[in-house]
């Protein structure tokens, strides 16, 4: 096990410690001596499983990265680097251990071999590049092995990464050695072709010029050995942004890694394109996600559940065919889901309504009542049922929620003119020269119309 320490680090004194109590291996390493345990008759597979594990565990690096520029231009295609031309380990083993035995010429050694060596190793010309530190990615590592699992096995495995060596138990565990040794080179095979596929068309969060946002990109190779980041939607930037608000609408909405089943919706989707992706295509799958997570979760009068949704229903929703919902559970207050609200926002968004061309999902978590539960003149107080409707809600961050909760609409419009309204809602809301009764129901029955028929009309 390599240990990474920072450069200051007393290396006798870490020695010492070492010696005396070890380091704790996490989840996944132990995950991956698993599963090379079970290739180790073959040096070829080892050697590629081994090097593609190591070049999708950095998920804030695009996986062509991970390989030399030699293997690079093998597995992803030479003076492209995008283009995935293998479709089995096997076939990637066979042509990149050649390549990593010129490479290397500790390659065959043993350990004991290494150990007693007197001459040196020369570092490779072909050594891989570190890409710039600009992405960051919306799940970690042993998230991002369940994910693969799931969509390989298509089963309703936890996305929850304390379980990660049960998970792969029943796989790893099979008493008949062929179907083991075949899981092992499929999950290989598929770990890298979706890591792939999750680089190209699943946001990030990118760093540049001093500013971060979401970002969707690609790598492009140029000419004189030239590469770049571009869109991934290159030739359709009103395209590329749709798919960057839908995404980031779903990972805001659930930013615990157990509840990722949209990443999980997306990448079963890309999967089965087999590389060959319509991001127009891609766009309306998330919509229908979007719509069956709205009808046949947040108002469905007898929840589906996320694994039916995308492995049994195709992500369509089957509510709105039968009808089996209710608008007036969004009249619940504070009890109204997140998800809700960045849906209507994002159909705001998609109509251009004011304050569009600058509005980007954040992580917002508290549902405010524009006009108070609890205000500061108990002569302003309304019933409950009137200030609990979707109308007169919407989510802001935590922080400015407490600040002003008990305001009434006129001064906290005053406020969020100066800083800026979180939400595309909370802009609509704040337009009206007045905020009262009738208005809190007048918005209620708007709001749900456009829920309710939009893509439906």
């Amino acid at each position: 096990v390599r240990a990474s320490v920072p450069e200051e680090t007393d290396l006798n004194h870490y020695f010492e410690i070492m010696n005396n109590r070890g380091e704790q291996l996490e989840k996944h390493e132990i995950l991956k001596a698993n599963m090379l345990e079970v290739l180790s008759g073959d040096p070829a597979l080892t050697y590629t499983f081994k090097t593609i594990w190591e070049a999708c565990s950095d998920m804030e690096r695009y996986v062509q990265y991970g390989f030399s520029t030699k293997e690079r231009d093998i597995v992803f295609t030479a003076k492209n680097w995008n283009t995935l031309k293998y479709t089995s380990l096997d076939e990637i083993a066979e042509k990149i251990y050649k390549v990593s035995k010129v490479e290397s010429n500790a390659a065959e050694l043993s350990i004991e071999a290494i150990i007693n060596y007197s001459g040196s190793f020369n570092k490779s010309d072909e050594e891989k590049e570190d890409a710039p530190e600009r992405f960051t990615s919306v799940v970690n590592f042993s998230n991002f092995l369940l994910h693969v699992l799931r969509v390989q096995t298509k089963k309703d495995i936890a996305l929850d990464d304390k379980r990660l060596i049960d998970s792969f138990k029943i796989y790893l565990n099979d008493k008949d050695e062929t179907k083991r040794l075949q899981f092992v080179k499929d999950f290989g095979f598929n770990l890298l072709k979706v890591k792939h596929l999750f680089d190209r068309f699943i946001i990030k969060r990118e760093f540049i010029r001093e500013k971060d946002q979401w970002s969707l990109k690609t790598l492009k190779w140029y000419s004189g050995n030239k590469v770049s980041y571009v869109n991934s939607v290159e030739d359709n930037e009103g395209l590329n942004k749709e798919l960057i608000m839908l995404l980031s609408m779903f990972h805001v909405s659930t930013p615990t890694l157990v509840y990722k089943h949209w990443l999980n919706g997306a990448l079963n989707y890309l999967l089965k394109q087999d590389e060959d992706i319509d991001t127009e295509d891609f766009k309306e799958y998330l919509l229908d996600l979007a719509q069956a997570y709205f009808f046949d979760r947040y108002i469905a009068l007898e929840q589906i559940e996320y694994y039916e949704i995308i492995y049994k229903n195709d992500s369509y929703s089957k509510n709105i065919e039968n009808g089996y919902y209710n608008l007036d559970l969004l009249d619940k207050g504070t009890a109204v889901e997140n998800f809700v609200f960045n849906y209507l926002d994002y159909i705001l968004w998609s109509e251009d309504m004011k304050g569009s061309s600058t509005f980007e999902f954040t992580f917002r978590s508290s549902v405010e009542h524009y006009y108070p539960q609890n205000p500061i003149s108990k002569d302003h107080e309304i019933d409950a049922l009137i200030y609990d409707m979707f109308g007169n809600l919407c989510l802001i961050s935590s922080s400015k929620n407490s600040r002003l909760s008990n305001h009434m609409p006129s001064a906290k419009k005053d406020y969020y003119f100066k800083v800026g309204a979180d939400s595309l809602k909370q802009q609509l809301m704040m337009s009206e020269a007045d905020w009262s009764e009738k208005q809190i129901k007048i918005y209620s029955e708007e709001m749900k119309n456009k829920l309710k028929f939009f893509r439906n009309a």
